[in-house]
């Protein structure tokens, strides 16, 4: 089995150390040495493993230890050894003697001895096999079962002398090999049928004693011993009677594989009946390439396909969540078609050569395991948008059932200048890949490059619109006074330019639902949802405004829409988990927080919600163990990081609460928060608030999240200080949604609605009368949290 270099060097490596577990960072130093690389290359080239090992579903083989890195769960050892006896035996017998081994006596004697001397070798692979049945199928799986990451044989490229470990998926960049993304020799002629291979009879054979609970060498045993008691008529009788009763065995099987095996070609038929003519399913584009670049084009130009795609009119084409996930589990590429519903795939690499990238591409019938078509480009940056759009016309050449001459359209907002559409690329892969504390900076700075080589490059300034609309949703990224501006400026641009621009309308939404203008975040979702049904991001963002509303139902109800269209999506699987947070279903949040990670081990969101929803059941201990392995994914999130100090200080845990504040402030520079995070564990260990703690926390009402509030610690300091009204007009200041006659109190502002009500010198009915609203609606959750107690006290005094 061909596999890449690095994945030998990873196994060497884990094999040298069985069954200890290897870190992280000693693979990395032993395998790319001085080379900075991501952690994901090293979670690339262990998916690659298992799936060689066909341990994708159940990691039996190599597991994974939170918080350190990876194991062989086997003990391995030197095959020389244990084979070169039973080389010998066979070297040394006389080539003149070899008519000899005809015999049913001595090949029976031969086939025992080799057995006995290679005994010792193969226990550890048999024990593997016990261990993982997945495993021992696919020794015996026919070859129809095509390969999805790491494959030699992925991209047929004999016809331009490319060597086997070319035809591997990977990444780069280099403008040297010219545009051959137009060029007709970049193109391969499609594979023939006749070079898809069929299983050997062997290997049925060898399936038939596999299910019949025997191995090979037990049969071959079995026969010599029948064809040495010949001579014997009684047991000459009882080997017929025997060859009989395996025959009814072989035809039962037989049977039974031709009506259930999922090789049957006429179930395949069957299934093929059913799906869409024109349904593809466009697999993310592997990197080889271990390098940044390599990656956001890997993912930019499955994005960008997939996008082009499923605006052709008569084309089904399901999204990079689902495709990715079930890459991830490495399935065969029949099995992904039948879940997904297709009839086709895509397969495709990219690879850096120099200053260029090679991508590869094949265009598969599943069902048949046939490539239609096959193709191989060299180019550059300059030539990107041009591969993406030759990729999609040729694939609708090859699979619309008009056999029409239509051409993919360019998606509307996408630029034709070459470093434009390179810096989204990257800009897209940071906002879909990058951690919490990385990915708003980097697919900022990525999506301002966009714009600035191309001014009217409108689906750019609908990305910058999302993601600085979502200035306050976790993570403390910039003040409210510099998110809005630009926010509003990146929704202007994209709508003058493309009207029709989905993140842009969806940013809108966003601002609105945090400014309490339901109306118009109704307007603007629904505005998307007329365009594209099936958008889940306008479905998932409006679960979120149904929860503003104080509609936990609705919620529910377009959280499960968005899931049924985009169930392999981590965030629409996080999103779920949020409503049933808001509605105290802890169960139900847990079971969503958990796909989430099993679709994606690495989502910090995942973590962090889940810490949260643990805490809200009282478990405290394990919410910092979640967090824990969070902060081990991504070490540099301030506010993940002040969440576990936190969390310690629930604990009781003075000394590892002050470490964690400690190092959020050491995140944040010479800021007066960093002097807030540095002083917190001090603060919390003092009974009074000082002066100058509310000079440190006043600055942060405007960098309120759903993560943390400054607001309770502040108005107790405002009540011991006895300064009440000056900390009802600071707060109402932050909170204009709260200066009306009939406030509306929700997850945003409910923190500032019980602090004006603490605060107040006397009666405010509307924020009591409001306050009271939102408890109803989320009573689990205001009893869960103590905020119910907080409420009613507040009444009291």
């Amino acid at each position: 089995m061909k596999i890449e270099p690095k994945c030998i060097k990873v196994l060497k490596v884990l094999a040298e150390h069985a069954p200890e577990a290897v870190s992280r960072e000693h693979m990395h130093k032993v395998v790319w040495g001085e080379r900075i690389v991501v952690d994901e290359a090293l979670s690339r080239v262990i998916s690659q493993l298992r799936h060689a090992l066909n341990d994708n579903k159940s990691k039996r083989l190599i597991k994974t230890i939170p918080k350190l890195g990876y194991k062989l769960t086997v003990t391995p050892f030197e095959l020389s050894a244990a084979m070169s006896s039973s080389n010998n035996q066979l070297s040394n017998t006389p080539s003149a003697n070899k008519s000899s081994l005809s015999t049913p006596t001595t090949q029976a004697a031969v086939n025992m001895n080799a057995e006995t001397s290679g005994n010792t070798a193969d226990q550890c692979l048999n024990q593997s096999l016990d261990q993982n049945p997945a495993l021992n199928r696919n020794q015996n799986q026919k070859s129809a079962t095509t390969p999805i990451e790491g494959s030699a044989s992925l991209i047929n490229e004999d016809a331009n002398k490319v060597s086997s470990r070319d035809s591997n998926i990977g990444l780069s960049t280099d403008p040297s090999t010219g545009s051959a993304a137009g060029s007709t020799e970049s193109i391969q002629k499609p594979e023939s049928a006749a070079n898809i291979e069929s299983a050997p009879n062997s290997e049925k054979a060898e399936e038939s004693s596999v299910k019949s609970g025997k191995s090979p060498r037990q049969s071959t045993r079995q026969s010599a011993h029948h064809s040495i008691q010949k001579s014997t008529l009684k047991k000459n009788q009882r080997f017929w009677l025997l060859a009989g009763v395996l025959v009814v065995a072989v035809i039962a099987t037989a049977i039974i594989w031709l009506f259930t095996g999922s090789d049957n070609p006429l179930l395949d038929s069957t299934k093929q009946s059913s799906l869409e003519s024109n349904s593809i399913a466009i697999l993310p584009f592997s990197q080889i390439s271990d390098d940044t670049d390599s990656s956001y084009i890997s993912l930019g130009l499955t994005e960008e396909i997939i996008s082009s795609l499923s605006t052709t009119p008569g084309f089904n084409v399901p999204s990079r969540y689902s495709t990715l996930a079930l890459t991830k589990q490495g399935l065969s590429l029949a099995d992904i078609a039948t879940t997904l519903n297709v009839n086709y795939a895509l397969e495709g690499s990219v690879r850096r050569i120099n200053q260029s990238f090679r991508i590869s591409v094949r265009l598969i019938a599943p069902f048949e395991d046939k490539a239609l078509w096959t193709a191989q480009y060299d180019v550059t940056n300059n030539d990107l948008l041009k591969v993406q759009l030759e990729i999609s016309n040729a694939i609708i050449a090859q699979v619309s059932s008009s056999h029409s001459s239509s051409k993919a359209p360019i998606k509307a907002g996408i630029t034709d200048d070459a470093a434009a559409y390179q810096a989204y690329l990257k800009g897209t892969y940071w906002w879909m890949n990058g951690t919490t504390s990385e990915w708003f900076s980097k697919a900022e700075a990525a999506f301002l490059d966009a714009v600035n080589y191309d001014p009217a490059f409108s689906a750019a300034y609908g990305s910058l619109a999302y993601i600085y609309a979502r200035y306050n949703f976790y993570d403390l990224y910039i003040p409210q006074e510099q998110a809005l501006p630009k926010a509003r400026a990146a929704i202007d641009n994209a709508l003058r330019l493309n009207p029709n621009d989905a993140n842009a309308h969806n940013a809108t939404a966003i601002l609105a639902t945090l400014s309490f203008d339901f109306k118009k975040a109704a307007a603007s979702l629904n505005r998307v949802l007329s365009e594209d049904a099936d958008n889940a991001t306008s479905l998932y963002l409006h679960s979120e405004l149904a929860l503003a509303q104080l509609s936990p139902d609705r919620a529910l109800s377009f959280a499960q829409q968005a899931r049924e269209i985009e169930p392999l999506s981590p965030w629409v699987n996080v999103n779920l988990a949020i409503v049933h947070y808001w509605r105290g279903e802890t169960t139900q949040a847990l079971a969503a927080l958990d796909n989430a990670l099993e679709l994606d081990s690495a989502y910090t969101w995942a973590y962090v919600w889940k810490a949260r929803v643990l805490a809200l059941q009282g478990n405290n201990n394990d919410a910092i163990d979640v967090m824990e392995a969070c902060l081990t994914i991504d070490p540099f999130s301030t506010i993940n990081a002040a969440y576990l100090g936190t969390l310690y200080s629930v604990q009781g845990n003075a000394n590892k609460a002050n470490q964690w504040f400690t190092h959020t402030a050491s995140l944040l520079g010479d800021t007066t928060t960093a002097r807030f995070w540095k002083t917190h564990g001090d603060r919390l260990e003092r009974e009074a608030i000082s002066n100058t703690d509310i000079a440190l926390m006043e600055p942060l009402l405007q960098k309120q999240t759903q993560a943390f509030s400054v607001i309770p610690m502040l108005t107790e300091g405002y009540i011991a200080t006895q300064q009440e009204s000056v900390g009802f007009d600071v707060i109402r200041a932050h909170f204009p949604s709260l200066n009306t006659v009939n406030p509306m109190v929700n997850s945003h502002n409910a923190e500032a609605a019980l602090a004006l009500l603490q605060l107040s010198s006397q009666s405010v009915p509307n924020i009591s009368k409001a306050l009271t609203a939102f408890i109803h609606a989320y009573p689990v959750w205001a009893k869960q949290t103590g905020f119910k107690d907080r409420f009613e006290k507040a009444v009291s005094d």
